[in-house]
């Protein structure tokens, strides 16, 4: 049984058609089917059953696929970790990270990591599909919201923060010490477009709190949306902690009674190879956001 076979055979998993399958190894049809006919007369059992123009794996092929998905696994790990080894960690680290406030908080962080691994090609991936980019390899680490416990992921819980209202320091409510829920649906808001995270865990709040929010501006990007809180566009409801990073523009950050809560992990794959460099990349990521301002 060699390696190339079980790729040809994981391939062929996941699409279920001999064409696509062979069509994205580079390889003919012809070609691909000889391998799994070799594979299947070594097992001595059919991995596949061809029922019409449809393929579907047989018990034999769903064992097969669970063992040799592993196996090729643990053979990346091995050549990652021996590439750890001898290239004085000349990687490359992909971070998958909610789009919006958590890239652009961990810039600084990029920098000083970069002093340390100069040598590691480090690419941030703003993404609303974290865990399944983690489950597919996509990417190594996911910092993003917490997820129910899954025996595929190593979780590492980063901290817990509230949100709060943001507007200018000549704003009416500027010097106020607490809004409730229900004053929110007077304040003209800035704020992410509906799909983003932080947008839709303050729409499901305000349900819960049985008050709505209107939005007088939307944009992708927390500088965008601090830029226009700063000129007194609106008010902006964000993560607490964002304020020590936008306190120069002279906005003011206001609690807000029973305000939404959100819980930060970092995840990767429990059966993956994480290099020196992955491991000191974490461990920033909690030290900082450990070390932000107070809320």
């Amino acid at each position: 049984m060699e390696v190339r076979q079980l790729q040809y055979f994981l391939m062929l998993c996941h699409e279920l058609h001999f064409s696509e399958a062979a069509y994205k190894l580079g390889i003919s049809q012809p070609t691909l089917s000889q391998q799994i006919r070799v594979l299947e007369d070594e097992i001595g059992m059919p991995l596949f059953d061809r029922i019409g123009k449809k393929t579907v794996k047989t018990e034999a092929g769903a064992i097969l696929e669970h063992y040799a998905s592993h196996a090729l696994q643990q053979l990346e790990n091995a050549k990652h970790a021996i590439s750890d080894l001898t290239q004085r960690h000349a990687g490359h680290l992909r971070i998958a990270v909610l789009p919006s406030d958590l890239d652009y908080r961990l810039t600084s962080l990029l920098i000083d990591f970069h002093k340390q691994f100069p040598l590691t090609k480090v690419q941030i991936i703003p993404s609303i599909q974290i865990v399944d980019q983690v489950l597919d390899n996509e990417v190594d680490i996911g910092v993003g919201l917490a997820i129910k416990p899954d025996s595929r992921l190593h979780r590492i819980p980063i901290y817990t923060e509230t949100y709060c209202l943001y507007v200018h320091e000549g704003h009416p409510l500027a010097d106020r010490d607490m809004l409730l829920p229900q004053e929110l649906s007077s304040i003209p808001l800035v704020m992410y477009p509906r799909g983003f995270y932080g947008r839709e865990l303050i729409e499901n709040w305000c349900k819960e709190q049985n008050t709505s929010i209107d939005t007088i501006m939307e944009t992708g990007s927390t500088a965008s949306l601090f830029q226009l809180v700063k000129e007194g566009i609106g008010g902006s409801i964000q993560p607490s902690r964002l304020i020590s990073h936008f306190q120069s523009l002279g906005v003011r950050s206001i609690p807000i009674k029973g305000s939404p809560v959100r819980d930060l992990e970092i995840y990767y794959r429990s059966d993956k190879y994480i290099s020196m460099a992955a491991k000191v990349f974490m461990k920033k990521v909690e030290e900082f956001f450990k070390n932000e301002v107070p809320e």
